[in-house]
């Protein structure tokens, strides 16, 4: 079970699939408000969000699955696992925002101002605009090196996103606390950051999670928040061994053990 990406869709997996159809059948759902999905009729928190994930697992009857969230997405991710915590097996966290003060005071800043009322209309035009939307992306949340056909997905599925979930999702996604339960889950998890990550304070990261021996961090060096078809290759070895139960591949990026 896989929970995308802020404005996403399941598409944002697409880059997965070659690593993980071999290991396991695949459910990514696009959240509601998102993707083809319509928007809730209330507010669309991590864990409103997190049991329309629920009412999937039941309408496919799975007994157990391994959990995985992307950024934002990982809010979801563990707000389903508080949910349902005897089914998940394993735990796959990509760029997680896992408490206020793991995330960069800069992109706090951006959100608050970017969602605040009287600006967010006019932020949500301009992230329709691809000259505007790419600008913003390159200097403030990603970087140069993002892969083409990433770059149009996203931009598509900013198209279509209604505006309010997305408002909604971000701000409560901002102010979550999961660290705890991370700590506390006690099995296999993997983290997989990039060092360069314009989101994530992943120095702040690194030591939040040293000294837990059920979490493997995956640190991949020169990586920014959006990824080149070269570290989406390295990306996905690391995604194959851990789900297949072996150790993962060193060398660059770098993988520690925590």
């Amino acid at each position: 079970m896989l929970a995308h990406g802020f404005t996403g869709s399941a598409e944002n997996f697409e880059t997965w699939f070659d690593a993980l159809t071999p290991l396991r059948r695949l459910v990514i759902p696009d959240l509601p408000g998102f993707g083809l999905s319509t928007p809730l009729a209330g507010p669309h928190t991590a864990l409103t969000l997190s049991e329309a994930m629920a009412a999937v697992v039941d309408a496919e009857r799975i007994d157990h699955f391994d959990l995985g969230g992307l950024c934002i997405g990982a809010c979801i991710a563990l707000a389903l696992l508080r949910q349902r915590p005897q089914q998940v097996d394993r735990l796959i966290l990509h760029t997680p925002l896992l408490e206020p003060e793991l995330v960069l005071r800069r992109f706090h800043r951006q959100s608050r101002l970017l969602t605040a009322p009287g600006v967010y209309a006019a932020a949500v035009w301009m992230a329709r605009q691809r000259r505007i939307s790419d600008w913003y992306k390159r200097h403030f949340t990603e970087d140069e090196n993002v892969d083409d056909r990433g770059a149009d997905m996203n931009f598509f599925n900013q198209q279509r996103a209604t505006p309010r979930a997305a408002r909604e999702w971000l701000r409560d996604g901002l102010r979550r606390h999961d660290l705890e339960l991370v700590r506390s889950f006690k099995r296999e998890t993997l983290v997989m950051v990039a060092a360069g990550d314009k989101i994530v304070d992943v120095a702040a990261l690194r030591e939040a999670v040293d000294g837990l021996g059920h979490v493997r961090l995956a640190l991949f060096e020169d990586a920014g928040h959006g990824w080149s078809q070269h570290f989406v290759r390295r990306q996905n070895a690391v995604l194959a061994a851990f789900l297949a139960g072996r150790e993962l591949p060193a060398g660059s990026p770098i993988v520690e053990v925590a």
